[in-house]
């Protein structure tokens, strides 16, 4: 369990750290308000989907990285407004070429990695590792708990017309 928060913690760090500089640095988008600030979070929250859990180039892999970014854009995107709405603060600062005094919600760089890190965190908790290696949940594989059959069937009655 421990294993997995620290997975989750380093995949969310580093994917929102990236995006975030990618950005900040890469694209020039300094300060994204309003719609490209969801935008951007729903992107963030999305790729987090993705790369945290089962990697999507793994074997029957694709369909679950795909539904995980989905369901990332809505986490990006109220994580967004719930940061936007009840956590807004002003950083009194020049960060790296953003004007001083605009909030932190604003800027990519800052609200990036926290919205990877919860998102990757979910996932990478919810990410069994005895899935589907031991191949429950495949067809023809016994159910869990299920008592495996000891021995040959006994010896029934023969159906009526059988030599």
């Amino acid at each position: 369990m421990s294993r997995r928060i620290l997975i989750g913690l380093v995949k969310g760090l580093t994917l929102g750290a990236l995006l975030g500089s990618l950005f900040h640095f890469g694209l020039g988008w300094r300060v994204t308000s309003g719609l490209l600030g969801y935008l951007v979070a729903m992107g963030v929250g999305a790729t987090a989907g993705i790369l945290a859990g089962r990697p999507p180039w793994l074997h029957e892999a694709w369909l679950e990285s795909l539904l995980k970014g989905v369901f990332g854009l809505a986490v990006g995107a109220s994580l967004y407004w719930v940061a936007g709405r009840f956590l807004a603060f002003d950083v009194g600062f020049a960060l790296f070429g953003a004007p001083e005094s605009t909030s932190w919600t604003a800027l990519p760089l800052l609200y990036a990695p926290p919205i990877a890190v919860l998102f990757a965190l979910i996932v990478e908790l919810d990410n069994t590792a005895g899935g589907a290696a031991s191949g429950i949940g495949k067809p023809g594989a016994p159910k869990p708990g299920a008592a495996k059959p000891s021995g040959p069937k006994p010896a029934g009655p023969k159906p009526a017309g059988s030599l």
